[in-house]
């Protein structure tokens, strides 16, 4: 009796995942899968060395955080992008206490645009740039507005 009462609950289990999968296929839901894509971009920043960004990746597929990315997008990123129109994982776009959006933009290059919006004012536009020891930030007309440095401890 038991052992029927398993084999039923697996085939059970294995029609629910079979339906489930025919309902996104049939929907076309394919989408942007942005996890993977982020994390792909990550890989490729860890290193210069095409050897140490080779055995990350082979690291983070037996991890297996590739397939996890790949599964996250594949069950939830792309059906919410699919049936909302906006993929959860891909804004870069937030908005302050005080009415602010800040609006933050990622380049080839690795600096970053940023555009901050406040309700009563002109937009502002900063450039955001890694540097060897700092973070400047610089305006439109290419002058630095600001620079963090870390503290010393």
């Amino acid at each position: 009796m038991k052992n029927s009462l398993t084999h039923s609950i697996r085939r059970v289990i294995a029609i629910t995942v079979l339906c489930s999968s025919a309902l996104f296929a049939s929907t076309g839901c394919f989408g942007s899968f942005t996890t993977l894509h982020r994390l792909y971009h990550w890989n490729q920043t860890v290193d210069a060395n095409k050897w140490a960004k080779w055995g990350v990746f082979v690291a983070t597929v037996i991890v297996p955080i590739y397939p996890s990315a790949t599964i996250f997008d594949m069950i939830f990123t792309n059906s919410v992008e699919f049936w909302s129109g906006r993929n959860p994982m891909a804004s870069n776009d937030f908005k302050t206490d005080n009415g602010e959006e800040v609006s933050l933009r990622m380049r080839d290059d690795g600096k970053i645009d940023v555009t901050i919006q406040s309700p009563d004012k002109a937009a502002t536009h900063l450039v955001v740039v890694p540097e060897s020891n700092s973070i400047g930030a610089y305006g439109d007309d290419g002058g630095l507005v600001a620079r963090a440095v870390e503290a010393a401890r």
